[in-house]
């Protein structure tokens, strides 16, 4: 009679112990489950940005007609790639320092002539990204000349 309840309190032990080991489990694939979730949520907010950087792409500001004959009068042929042109050769205007050996330049591809005064322009170094905000004034013989208006680290 006395072993009863002591099989009783075996089995009852062995079951505790084995849904705790189930629950242990279960917390386990929890976990997994939310950090596959955020990589799923980033790369979910990636893809939906995807449209918004295409359609960025095309709209582009471009100067006006009367901006680009403005310009073309002062000696620019083709005054948007003369302007990107002339100032990727001014690493000298980038105001940060680079980064592990690195020098800074001018990124052309992220380089947008906004009007017939001002550019926006992207730099780096390999390492570190910013944007510079210039003004850019062409004299009747079509030097051009820029003055750093703001500049900030991404």
């Amino acid at each position: 009679m006395h072993l009863l309840p002591w099989v009783f309190a075996l089995a009852l032990a062995v079951t505790c112990m084995s849904l705790y080991a189930k629950l242990h489990g279960a917390r386990d694939a929890l976990r997994l489950c939310e950090v596959e979730n955020q990589d799923f949520r980033e790369q979910l907010a990636v893809a939906n940005l995807a449209p918004l950087l295409s359609i960025q792409r095309e709209i582009q500001p471009r100067l006006s007609e009367f901006e680009l004959r403005r310009l073309q009068r002062k000696g620019l042929i083709n005054p948007v790639f003369d302007l990107i042109q002339d100032l990727a050769r001014r690493s000298d205007l980038i105001p940060a320092e680079a980064f592990f050996g690195g020098s800074m330049h001018i990124i052309t591809g992220e380089t947008y002539v906004l009007t017939d005064r001002w550019v926006l322009a992207g730099f780096e170094d390999g390492h570190v990204r910013g944007n510079l905000w210039l003004e850019y004034d062409v004299d009747q013989s079509g030097n051009i000349t820029w003055r750093v208006l703001g500049w900030y680290m991404n």
